[in-house]
């Protein structure tokens, strides 16, 4: 599998957390001058949904990035390796898309939004345990 293809999803999954940190930095430079942080991210996204989002995209994406790194040092990085993780960034996409547009502050938005985030980690799970596999049965 060729180094593109194998590092396509990690190279959107940090587009992803840049996008965040700066919608979360506009927030929080509207709220240095006494606007509220719900309304001043860009585009009209609120910026405690981005500053949220953000939060997240630095604790299980971490996997992700350990998981393709080594998937590519022990030349593990197959297809389904990298179909694998491109669902997962697919999932940490739309969870942030509901964070950020101020969804997760109604019941049934935050319900969808830990829906994503539990379905990325089972995603990333099943990643990480084909990994195992494959390096336990030397595959």
């Amino acid at each position: 599998m060729s180094m593109p293809v194998v590092l396509a999803p990690l190279l959107v999954e940090v587009l992803l957390t840049f996008a965040l940190l700066l919608c979360a930095g506009g927030g929080l430079a509207g709220a240095g001058r006494g606007v509220s942080p719900r309304s001043m991210a860009p585009g009209g996204l609120r910026a405690d949904g981005c500053a949220a989002a953000y939060r997240a995209e630095l604790e299980l994406p971490v996997l992700l990035y350990v998981l393709t790194l080594v998937s590519i040092v022990t030349r593990h990085a197959d297809l389904m390796f990298v179909m694998l993780a491109a669902v997962f960034v697919a999932l940490r996409v739309l969870h942030a898309g509901v964070l950020v547009t101020g969804g997760a502050a109604t019941g049934g938005a935050a319900r969808r939004a830990g829906l994503l985030h539990v379905a990325s980690a089972i995603v990333l799970a099943v990643a990480w345990g084909l990994f195992a596999i494959s390096i336990l049965l030397r595959v």
